[in-house]
């Protein structure tokens, strides 16, 4: 099963990220860092996961953030993941980006988390 949600997830960040520049819009969302990968496969998420989640995202699974607004994102650099040295070690945190939204999914992307 983790396999087809990690199949599922690259295959979103594949198609979202062709979606037209029209469609965006620049958004500052809070929130707590997960790694999409723990968090829908079995609902990982809170202090209890924080260490792990570390260490996905370490291992470059997908980025996600579980927004105060009750909306969960896939945060991505500009065209490109996440470099582990820009990811705060804080499990919250303030994203600003361009927002794209479609068929039910989020992605924040030009992801940059605010200090």
């Amino acid at each position: 099963m983790g396999k087809s949600i990690l199949c599922g997830m690259l295959l979103l960040c594949a198609g979202i990220t062709g979606l037209r520049a029209a469609e965006k819009q620049e958004v500052t969302v809070k929130g707590e860092l997960v790694d999409l990968y723990c968090y829908l496969d079995h609902g990982a998420a809170g202090d209890k996961h924080s260490s792990c989640a570390r260490k996905c995202i370490n291992l470059g699974l997908p980025v996600g953030l579980k927004g105060e607004d009750g909306k969960l994102y896939m945060l991505l650099g500009d065209h490109k993941p996440l470099k582990t040295s820009e990811i705060p070690k804080t499990a919250t945190v303030t994203v600003k980006g361009k927002l794209v939204s479609a068929e039910g999914y989020n992605l924040i992307e030009e992801a940059e988390f605010e200090k």
